[in-house]
């Protein structure tokens, strides 16, 4: 689309919206229209969609920006990346201390 062409506001049907301030401009009218801000719901695939909250499901299932959840035939998967826990920095509390190393100073409330 380009970026001078208009679109409407979902907040404001009055407003009449250049694409390329759409985004600016959806930040301040759902400020400015709180009630209809509430009856509206935000797309997962572009935040431009305002759409109502009773009409997302189906909203998402057509959305234009949807990317395909399949990839076509013959395009090879990647291969998955294995999951880690979170680490911790050694010596964190609940850390056993390592073997050989002094024992850590508690620190007090006050500073010298």
């Amino acid at each position: 689309m380009e970026p001078d062409a208009l679109v409407q506001c979902p907040y404001d049907r009055s407003h009449q919206v250049r694409v390329s301030r759409l985004p600016y401009h959806l930040v301040r009218c759902q400020q400015n229209n709180p009630q209809v801000s509430r009856t509206l719901a935000t797309c997962p695939f572009n935040a431009r969609h305002r759409v109502p909250r009773a009409l997302l499901r189906g909203h998402v299932t057509s959305c234009p920006d949807k990317l395909p959840l399949e990839l076509p035939p013959g395009v090879p998967r990647c291969a998955q990346v294995p999951t880690q826990t979170p680490r911790t920095r050694p010596g964190q509390a609940g850390d056993p201390p390592r073997p050989g190393s002094p024992p850590r100073a508690r620190r007090t409330g006050t500073q010298s």
